[in-house]
Order: C-alpha cells, then sequence, then structure tokens
C-alpha cells in the first residue's frame, strides 16, 4: 500500500464510534456559550472529542462492571 493510500485509509477510519461527533461539537459550543460566553468559542477539536468518547467507554465500562451479575439485560 502506497503512503497516500494509506494516510487515506487511516483518515477514513472512525475514532469515535460510540458518538455522533456532530452532536458533540455543537452541544460543547452551546455549553461554553452558555457558561463562558466571554469567550467565543467556534470550533471543537478532534482531541476534545477523542477525549470525551474515551470518558463514555469508561463510564461504560464502569456501568457493565458494576451491574449485577444476573438476567441478560444491562438495566
Amino acid at each position: 500500500m502506497e503512503t497516500s493510500e494509506m494516510s487515506e485509509t487511516l483518515k477514513n477510519i472512525n475514532t469515535t464510534p460510540h458518538l455522533c461527533r456532530s452532536k458533540v461539537k455543537k452541544t460543547a459550543l452551546e455549553i461554553a456559550a452558555a457558561i463562558r460566553p466571554a469567550n467565543k468559542f467556534n470550533r471543537v477539536g478532534m482531541s476534545f472529542v477523542e477525549r470525551i468518547e474515551a470518558k463514555v467507554r469508561a463510564i461504560i465500562r464502569e456501568e457493565v462492571r458494576i451491574h449485577p451479575s444476573k438476567g441478560k439485560t444491562l438495566l
């Protein structure tokens, strides 16, 4: 695989499979406007979205870990 093909393939890998990136960005900007009105944020970087993804995965992992071991449904 050529370098350009490989870099194109890496661009297509979804690094945040558990999130709708556009919604995360929109929500972050809305919250920023509400709680930090002096800052005029208008963009959200991928590193921010990836941190949120990591936190979501950690929350899911912890919820599964503490769930009782009975039944077939995570409640």
